[in-house]
């Protein structure tokens, strides 16, 4: 693990609100000089701290409208089942996210599709067709209170 010093939180606060912002305003937020700033993110993002730099969308504006999360239970469990899984989901863009979870099921994914009919398509003719997926329950989202990729940063 990387340890994360004032500097480097404040760097990370920084590019968190601003994936944009220039060396200069970094340098400026931080209140480092522009090489030692330059050199702290370099290594932020070799470490892995800083994965990548993205360009968040409006779901809405691009005209996809339903949110869902979909539970997936397996018929059977095993290394090569679970890949075979992961494999599947990985092709699929509709899907944000997937991760495997304890309890009753195996898997939860949160999945976009621009109206009902489309998720419906995808659910029955997509998801329930994948080899060894034994039950899936859907959630469709209603209205979204919160929303962030800004991660808390310890020490902070």
């Amino acid at each position: 693990m990387t340890k994360i010093d004032e500097f480097d939180r404040r760097i990370l606060a920084a590019v968190q609100a601003n994936g944009r912002i220039s060396g200069a305003e970094l340098a400026t937020t931080v209140a480092l000089s522009g090489s030692q700033c330059s050199r702290r993110q370099k290594k932020l993002e070799d470490d892995g701290v800083i994965d990548r730099y993205v360009a968040i969308l409006d779901d809405a504006a691009i005209g996809l409208d339903v949110t869902a999360f979909v539970t997936v239970s397996l018929d059977r469990h095993g290394e090569t089942e679970a890949a075979a899984f992961a494999n599947a989901i990985e092709r699929r863009d509709d899907v944000l996210e997937c991760w495997s979870v304890s309890g009753d099921d195996d898997y939860l994914l949160r999945v976009v599709a621009p109206n009902l009919q489309a998720f419906s398509n995808m659910l029955m003719q997509d998801l329930l067709a994948i080899h060894n997926v034994a039950n899936v329950r859907s959630i469709i989202a209603l209205d979204c209170l919160k929303r962030t990729t800004k991660l808390p940063l310890p020490g902070s």
